[in-house]
């Protein structure tokens, strides 16, 4: 169970913080609709869903309104230090739209997912 739901959530976080500490890491100009928010979005929606799953096999019966907020809680929190990180980072910086664009990605993303479940459970 562990190796199934549980290592790509893990192992994804820690691919993100490791990108994350690349000095000069080469991305698009800022603006909000540029390729790197889209990045942004992608990255923490693919997160979203790693993490939902991984939550909702924790053991136990969840409710997926609960499994969606901690995936929504997590996610935001660690949204935010990973862009503070960038700051340390040589080259870096770090930028509230990028916060934005990956809190876009796991929101919609615990959204349907909650939608979905709650229709599989027949309590929509």
């Amino acid at each position: 169970m562990f190796l199934k739901y549980h290592l790509p959530a893990i192992l994804y976080a820690t691919a993100i913080l490791a990108v994350s500490c690349i000095p000069n890491l080469k991305t698009p100009e800022i603006r909000f609709l540029t390729k790197d928010k889209v990045a942004h979005f992608l990255e923490y929606a693919i997160f979203a869903f790693l993490t939902f799953r991984s939550f909702a096999h924790l053991g136990g019966r969840k409710r997926t309104g609960t499994v969606a907020l901690l995936t929504l809680l997590l996610l935001a929190g660690f949204a935010v230090v990973d862009e503070l990180l960038q700051g340390f980072i040589p080259g870096r910086h770090s930028d509230i739209l990028d916060y934005a664009a990956d809190l876009a990605g796991v929101s919609l993303v615990a959204i349907i997912l909650w939608l979905i479940r709650r229709r599989q459970a027949g309590t929509y």
